[in-house]
């Protein structure tokens, strides 16, 4: 009997090393990834845990903060707490929950810092000009019928209680929050991920991005930025990102022509026409913030000079993809983008 002794210590150290070997694998930091279907678009998180991770009870968590917030939120839904608002009586309050109080708070604080570009309530335009869920033009709206939609704009004719806890229309407005929403749910998802124990992760609704702490080998989330129309398709930069909430804007993404006349979906609700200065794109960063992507909208519609002076004065960093008239681009970014190209 004393010579299988070596023969079954070896077996014994062999077995323990694969079982050390296995638990190891198991329990080392890894990108782990769940996906889906939100408010009409896909949305995912990838973020670093341990193989072991729950990954099932990940998903359901997030799929019911995603449910709630669309029963908020949710412009197509006759159901949503925002439907209700919209078909309230005019003068009349109406108790909202707090993801819709969240969204029409932020969206009436960038209204203010904007002037005016970004407007929840450009609705009226945005069919008129047939864009969202309208039917595409085949001629140009009429100046009668443009300020006939206009008259049915303004952010102003939103009332919020102190609270927070109800909302009124003062005039026959049409609130859609669209424009911050996507945003906003990622962020909503990257707390909900810290809190529970994932810090390091990267959380995508819509083309809306929010990234919190870092990859397993230390590094930042790295972001691809879309190189706009002609060069779609090819990715113009990619940085490197943590704890920074992320979006690209651009007038390529939705247009069609009439006449030979180029008509793109970033409308000015000011003038009631789509923006024709030459910013093609604008990607911002926004650090330690929930949302960026009502930022890039009113971006968008203040056009190159204006929308760096608005970035600059709210610590943005912005990168800006401009259109010659020969079809070629060029960039311009501020100070605080700098070091993301630098690392690029």
């Amino acid at each position: 009997m004393a010579r299988w002794k070596p023969l079954f210590v070896v077996t014994l150290v062999m077995l323990l090393a694969i079982a050390a070997l296995a638990w190891y694998r198991h329990t080392q930091p890894t990108i782990l990834a769940i996906d889906g279907r939100t408010m009409g678009s896909g949305w995912s998180v990838r973020f670093v845990a341990p193989g072991s991770a729950d990954v099932a009870a990940v998903r359901a968590h997030l799929e019911e903060e995603l449910a709630a917030i669309d029963l908020a939120v949710s412009g197509y839904r006759d159901d949503s707490a925002l439907a209700r608002l919209n078909t309230a009586p005019v003068g009349e309050w109406v108790e909202i929950p707090g993801h819709l109080a969240n969204t029409l708070r932020f969206g009436l604080e960038l209204w203010r810092d904007s002037d005016g570009a970004f407007d929840m309530t450009v609705k009226p335009l945005v069919a008129l000009w047939g864009f969202g869920a309208a039917t595409p033009r085949d001629s140009v709206p009429t100046d009668a019928e443009i300020a006939a939609a206009r008259a049915r704009l303004g952010s102003d004719q939103l009332e919020m209680s102190p609270d927070g806890q109800r909302a009124r229309r003062l005039a026959d407005i049409a609130i859609d929050v669209d424009g911050v929403a996507p945003g906003y749910a990622a962020g909503v998802l990257s707390e909900w991920m810290t809190a529970n124990g994932y810090a390091d992760h990267l959380v995508e609704i819509g083309g809306e991005m929010r990234a919190s702490g870092h990859r397993p080998d230390g590094g930042g989330w790295r972001v691809g930025i879309e190189a706009p129309e002609m060069l779609r398709g090819r990715i113009e930069h990619v940085i490197a990102v943590s704890d920074t909430a992320v979006t690209t804007a651009g007038d390529y993404r939705d247009y069609y022509e009439i006449d030979g006349v180029r008509y793109q979906h970033i409308l000015d609700p000011l003038t009631g026409w789509p923006v024709t200065h030459n910013l093609a794109s604008v990607t911002v960063l926004a650090p330690g913030k929930l949302t960026a992507d009502g930022y890039a909208t009113a971006i968008m519609v203040l056009g190159p000079e204006r929308g760096l002076q608005f970035a600059d004065a709210l610590g943005l960093p912005v990168l800006m993809i401009l259109r010659a008239e020969d079809g070629s681009f060029s960039q311009r970014y501020n100070s605080r983008f700098a070091p993301y190209l630098a690392a690029d």
